[in-house]
């Protein structure tokens, strides 16, 4: 699967230590989609998707890493605009409905 990044996105996925396989791991498996503005949506996975058996056994490792992972995408294109860790108050903006 060839990943379309935004020359932002590919800086901070380097800068954030998110390898591309994570970033593909993330976009196979997220079941939240949530409009986050200016055309774009923050995709991440739920703890209940990552609490499935067969995501736990496909993704080993990784799972962990995809906890607090959320991928912000142009939704006209697709496009990957950004990465981040959800943590703190920047989590509740990319979760709110």
């Amino acid at each position: 699967m060839g990943l379309q990044l935004t020359n932002h996105a590919s800086v901070r996925a380097n800068q954030r230590g998110i390898p591309h396989g994570l970033i593909e791991q993330l976009l196979a498996h997220a079941d939240i989609e949530t409009r986050v503005g200016g055309g774009c949506v923050a995709l991440s996975v739920s703890r209940r998707r990552l609490a499935d058996r067969d995501v736990r056994r496909s993704m080993g490792r990784d799972l962990d890493r995809l906890r607090n992972l959320a991928v912000v995408c142009n939704a006209s294109d697709g496009s990957i605009v950004t990465l981040l860790h959800e943590h703190g108050a920047r989590a509740r903006r990319y979760h709110r409905a």
